[in-house]
């Protein structure tokens, strides 16, 4: 990092923003080159296995072609060698009358075969579809090979009369007892095999050749037939080739350009499938000149981003101070928003977790100032703010609210006999149950030692006087370690517009103390029980 600093004081980069910019392009432009050059490398190399997949398979599949094409002249040969005319020839000496007129015949259906011959055990010639034949040239030790192998493939070599590529071909003409007679010879061109490597033209991504086992061209997937000097392969490049069969090798081409290609055996030939390496390569070259680009790209838009974080670094410090004002002056909504790196950053998240820790103890003491410890439930001065909220409310709508004031009957004998502990569960008890029985929109709070106040929002006095009853029930079926423990209540609800919650809250506590009158544990609602008793009295 010293080092970096002292470069860049040296390019007189004094300023923190020039730094910063000069910072981002090293930053930006480094690994971006190490990118470019890893994907150019991998994308070359995944290249060059595809590529290599495809040349092996492309001269395995022209390999097969061609041993199937051989094949198939061997084998109609053999047809044509078995029938009755040549073997008659050979047999009995017939007229070579009829042997040229079969011969022509066969030749006249089957294009692949200029000429065919008809030679005997010593290779004289015998019979001939050309009128004016010329006796096939076969090697020497041809009757051992013929007895071996049951066929003759000689080397392809150049027709000068039928300005063609040609091979002899040649299959034994046998007697019943499996002796052999004589041979029955074709001179054979390769224009149908050429057809086929054509096709290899439209479904692979390089070219096909076929060459003999000198390196001379036979048939190729562009040009068709060979010509009268075509080269394919200098021999030390062909031997390179059979040497790695199934795989692929680079080399110069006759062109002088740098070649890949994979060899497949045929019999005495060879398949070549081979492609320059300039088109195999040309998409990594591709990839790499758009990465450079995209990098230079890159570098453009890093200084830019660079120059503007330059200039506006001071911003999140100039925040920092402003809330931290707002703090001290007692808002504490301020909420930093989480940006940038480094110390910045820090301090940003520390200022928030400590804004966010003087809420939350904020909120403690509030819900500490609203709510009971023992019970849960809110305290006397938060419900009497509800209270003053939903009677203005029911003054503005019309719609009634009621009070329900609840007292544990006998609590302070109950106390006294089993100990505060058993007391603190009573009430804890019963706060238990209010929440669980009263509307989440209603409230319920200990409003004083053993008394509750319940407020129903939106209810008429009879349902206020149901669900007082349905919470003395609960409380009666509880099991207290004390033992049983009963309620009275009283319910009072709005009357008039010009009720306040004193007068709501003092009908109640009439109805509560005309039920610890009557008996306790019972509900007594304001404005029937009440009233009843009071007339008694």
């Amino acid at each position: 990092m010293q080092n970096m600093l002292e470069m860049l004081s040296r390019f007189r980069l004094h300023s923190i923003r020039d730094r910063i910019l000069a910072f981002a392009v090293l930053a930006a432009f480094i690994p971006s080159l190490a990118v470019a050059t890893i994907a150019y490398v991998q994308n070359r190399r995944a290249l060059t296995e595809r590529i290599t997949q495809e040349l092996v398979t492309a001269s395995a599949q022209a390999g097969r072609e061609a041993d199937v094409w051989l094949k198939e002249r061997l084998y109609d040969l053999r047809v044509f060698a078995s029938s009755y005319v040549v073997t008659g020839t050979l047999a009995r000496g017939a007229g070579a009358g009829g042997l040229a007129n079969y011969l022509g015949s066969v030749r006249a259906r089957f294009s692949d075969y200029d000429e065919l011959q008809l030679l005997d055990a010593q290779g004289r010639l015998v019979g001939s579809s050309a009128r004016n034949a010329r006796p096939a040239s076969l090697p020497g030790d041809w009757p051992a090979k013929l007895a071996s192998s049951r066929q003759l493939v000689g080397e392809p070599y150049w027709d000068k009369q039928a300005h063609r590529l040609m091979v002899i071909l040649g299959v034994p003409v046998e007697r019943a007892n499996g002796q052999i007679n004589g041979v029955l010879v074709a001179r054979t061109n390769f224009a149908s095999l050429a057809q086929v490597l054509r096709d290899f033209e439209s479904h692979t991504t390089g070219r096909v050749r076929l060459v003999s086992a000198q390196g001379r061209l036979i048939a190729d997937s562009r040009t068709g037939s060979a010509g009268e000097t075509a080269n394919a392969l200098q021999e030390p490049v062909l031997r390179r080739l059979l040497a790695v069969e199934g795989s692929a090798i680079e080399y110069p081409g006759l062109d002088g350009q740098s070649t890949l290609a994979s060899a497949r055996r045929v019999q005495t030939w060879f398949a070549v499938a081979e492609m320059r390496a300039a088109d195999v390569y040309r998409q990594a070259s591709r990839l790499r000149n758009l990465t450079l680009l995209v990098a230079i790209a890159l570098l453009a838009v890093v200084g830019i981003v660079a120059y503007r974080l330059a200039i506006l670094i001071v911003r999140p410090l100039d925040r920092l101070t402003g809330a931290a004002a707002r703090v001290s002056a007692g808002d504490l909504s301020v909420d930093l928003p989480q940006g940038g790196s480094g110390e910045v950053a820090y301090l940003t998240q520390v200022f928030n977790t400590m804004v966010e820790s003087l809420r939350n103890h904020r909120a403690d003491l509030e819900r500490l100032s609203t709510i009971d410890s023992l019970t849960g439930l809110f305290n006397r001065r938060h419900l009497m703010k509800l209270l003053a909220v939903e009677l203005e409310r029911a003054q503005r709508t019309g719609q009634a609210f009621a009070i329900l004031m609840l007292d544990v009957d006998h609590f302070k004998k109950y106390n006294d006999q089993h100990g505060h502990l058993a007391g603190d569960e009573v009430l804890a008890r019963l706060g238990a149950v209010l929440r669980e029985l009263i509307r989440p929109y209603d409230c319920a709070a200990r409003f004083g030692g053993e008394e509750f106040l319940v407020m129903l929002s939106s209810t008429e006095s009879r349902a206020a006087c149901e669900a007082a009853e349905r919470i003395r029930a609960r409380v009666g079926s509880e099991v207290f370690s004390g033992g049983k423990v009963t309620i009275s209540v009283g319910v009072a609800g709005y009357a008039a517009r010009s009720d306040r919650v004193e007068d709501v809250i003092g009908r109640a506590d009439a109805a509560l103390y005309e039920a610890k009158r009557a008996g306790r544990d019972r509900v007594v609602c304001a404005g029937t029980n009440v009233e009843k008793t009071k007339s008694d009295t």
